[in-house]
Parts: structure tokens; sequence; C-alpha cells
């Protein structure tokens, strides 16, 4: 301590030097680490654009193990536009990270490591690394901080619970099965939302076994039966494809299509005013895949007529001064029709226009020789499919009203592949 009567500057001079001293040294690594606390957010946040953007790539373009190599690790390139998920999460890294970074990306359909709590169909992770220049902390060693960030997204698809949706909210005998009919769902089942007391109609001796819910009631005589019992009273369920949308086209690519007399044809995708007609004596027509839209005219496929289409889908509606007609496929014709395996109608057959309503019954006579897989989409009209395959199809049935009839199984689609109705969920999990 210095005395009353003694100088101190210079004893003085020393503690301020050393106290500037110490005050710069704190003030760099407050900057420092401030600085790698902004480089930390940036790569966490191209981590999780990387991630999602890939999870939604992967959910709408259907990326499996096959279209990226699984468990391999991806080093970000900036591939454009992208054809993978991988590819799609490195652009918005890149988009979303840091001036400077490397990203890697894999992809996995096993249980994601060090995730607890969730069981994705996919996972994908993403991991984003920098280096950070110290300004003030180069002079004491250290030149550079390394920073990195992980984030991971999963894909979950979740399987339709029923393959049979009749939508009317209050008509009776909205589902009507009768006769000897048989029908059976494996994995899925049949859900009725009309409220009436007789929404479900069965009689003579036919059968539904599988799980079958219904809103209101059932009207069951003869010695028809549903195995396991109907679940009655429950909550109607919403259109399972309600949020599929329409396709948008403009003008004529043919008018009034018609086949006939034993002749043989192929023909494409396109816009169809009138419909499509198929007569009889073993006229066969061939559909190369796409969308077919019926604009006006419906389709008629006349007894004995033969139609073969893989990929494809049928959108029934009309424009302008056009009389939109029914699907119609007679009893004894042969069917073999897919529908398209990827994109925004992947798994739809037939897509009738929700915005309209007609009186004519669509009626589809499946003989035992067909093969038909694919949702039959029917929102606003009644539906009647006679069916007789020996083997389960993968197919759904959703109409305003219904009608089966003979020996028709169906099988759950559990990928939504061959009836549309699994949905996609893809978020971040870690």
């Amino acid at each position: 301590m210095c005395h009353p009567y003694r100088r101190c500057s210079g004893q003085a001079l020393i503690f301020v030097t050393m106290s500037l001293i110490f005050m710069f040294g704190v003030a760099g690594l407050a900057i420092d680490l401030g600085w790698g606390y902004y480089l930390k957010a940036r790569v966490q946040t191209a981590a999780d654009a990387a991630v999602t953007a890939a999870a939604v790539y992967a959910k709408y373009h259907g990326d499996t193990c096959g279209t990226v190599t699984c468990n391999v690790s991806y080093t970000c390139i900036g591939t454009t536009p992208p054809t993978t998920s991988l590819q799609a999460g490195c652009l918005y890294a890149t988009a979303n990270g840091p001036s400077s970074f490397s990203a890697t990306m894999i992809e996995n359909n096993t249980v994601p490591p060090g995730v607890t709590g969730n069981a994705p169909t996919m996972w994908i992770r993403a991991t984003v690394s920098t280096t950070a220049p110290n300004f003030f902390l180069y002079g004491s060693g250290y030149q550079t901080a390394s920073i990195a960030a992980q984030a991971t997204a999963g894909v979950t698809l979740i399987p339709a619970a029923s393959c049979i949706y009749v939508l009317d909210p209050s008509a009776a005998q909205a589902l009507t099965v009768q006769g000897t009919s048989n029908i059976t769902t494996n994995g899925c089942g049949v859900y009725v939302n009309s409220n009436s007391g007789s929404a479900l109609y069965m009689n003579g001796s036919a059968t539904i076994v599988g799980t079958t819910k219904v809103v209101g009631g059932t009207s069951i005589g003869g010695l028809a039966t549903i195995t396991p019992a109907a679940t009655t009273g429950v909550s109607p369920t919403a259109d399972p494809l309600a949020n599929l949308a329409a396709p948008t086209f403009s003008g004529c690519d043919h008018t009034n299509y018609t086949l006939g007399n034993g002749n043989t044809a192929t023909i494409n995708p396109g816009v169809y005013c009138g419909g499509i007609t198929l007569t009889n004596n073993s006229t066969t027509l061939t559909l190369n895949p796409g969308n077919y839209i019926l604009d006006g005219g419906g389709l008629t496929v006349s007894n004995s007529s033969i139609l073969i289409g893989s990929h494809v889908m049928f959108y029934n509606t009309k424009t302008g001064s056009n009389t939109i007609g029914p699907i119609s496929v007679g009893n004894s014709s042969t069917i073999t029709l897919s529908a398209p395996n990827s994109g925004v109608y992947e798994g739809v057959l037939f897509f009738q226009d929700r915005n309209l309503t007609y009186v004519a019954n669509n009626s589809f006579a499946n003989s035992a020789t067909s093969n038909v897989t694919g949702a039959f989409y029917f929102p606003t009209t009644s539906f009647t499919f006679i069916g007789s395959n020996n083997t389960a199809i993968k197919s759904a049935f959703i109409a305003k009203t219904m009608a089966l009839i003979g020996n028709s199984s169906l099988q759950s689609d559990t990928t939504g592949v061959y009836t549309g109705l699994a949905k996609t969920t893809a978020a971040l999990i870690q």
C-alpha cells in the first residue's frame, strides 16, 4: 500500500496495464465464443433443414433403400435438380448453412441409432461441420475451432385401417351385401359412415369376414353373418382420399373413342371427350401407362371385351356441354388393370370428380380371369362390385353407397403403392 506522502503512479500504471490485458483477454474470449455459438446455430440449422427436406422428398417420391444406398455415408456435392432424398437434403443444407461447411448424410430402414420411443419406416441423419477461426485466441495457439451438428428425421408409413369405405352419412342400406356373396378383408376392414339404423344391409347367406365398423346400425337377415360381429355406433371416419387433387387438363385428344368388332388397339394417356367405349366380340384394348381423363361419357367395357393397362388412372369428369357417364364394366369381360405405382395418383385406379354427381350406378363386374389392383374412388356416386376373384387383391373401394355381390377378397396394402391409402409422415425425431 502506498504511503500518503509518497508517489504511486508507477504502481498504478502497472495495475492498470495488467487489468487491461485481462479485460482484453476476456473480451476476446467472449467474441470467439460468441462467433462459435453463432456458427454452431448455423450448422445445426443446416442439419435440421437437410434431414427435414430429405424426409419430405422421400415422403412424396417413395425413396427407399435401392434408390439410395442404405447405411452408406453420402458426401454432399450439391446436385441440382435432386434425384434422391439425400441430394435434396444437401441442397437445403447449402441454403441454410454457413458459407463454408461440409456435410454427410445417411439413411436406413433399421431402428435409428440413439433414438428411443420412435420407430420410423426409414430414418435419415445429417452431420454438418465447419471450422471457426479464432480472432483473439489465435496468438495463444488456438487458431481454429471445429464445430459440428447432427440431426435425424424419420419417415413413417401408416397403413389404412380399412379397404372398404362407404361415405354417405345417412343413407339406408348404404352398404348392401346379399345373396351368396362372401366378402373377406385381410388385414383391413369395412367402414360405413351412415347413421341409418340399416346402414349395413345383408340377407341370404352373405358373409363378411373382417373388422366391420358402422356409425348407425345393421340389418342382417336370413343366414347372413359378420365375423367378428360388427361394431356399431362408432364415430364417422374421414374420406381417406379427400385431399387428393384432381388432375388439370384442357381440350380433347380424342372424341367418342370406340373400339369394337373384335378389333385390337393400343392407346395413349390423354383427354377422351365422350369417354371410352369397348363393344363386344373379344375386342381388346391396351392402355399405355398414364392418366386417362374421361371428359364426359365415362368408361364402358361391354361383355366379352378385354381391357389391359398397367399403371393407369381414370379420372371421370365432364366439362362444358359434355355429359358425364358412369364406369361400367360388363360381367364376362376380362380386365387386367393396375394403378400408378408412383406420383400423385399412386395406387388410384378410378377417380370420380367429387364435385359432380350422377344417377347412373358405377359397376365393375370382375370375372375370375381378371387381375385388378388400385383404389376405386366414387365419393359422390354409387358403386357395385361383382367379384369372383379367387385370391386376395390389393384394391380399395371408396364410394358414397355400395353394393358388393359375389365372392371378393381384399388384401391390406401396407405400403400404399397399390391403393394410395397409406399415409406417410415426415418429421424431425432428433
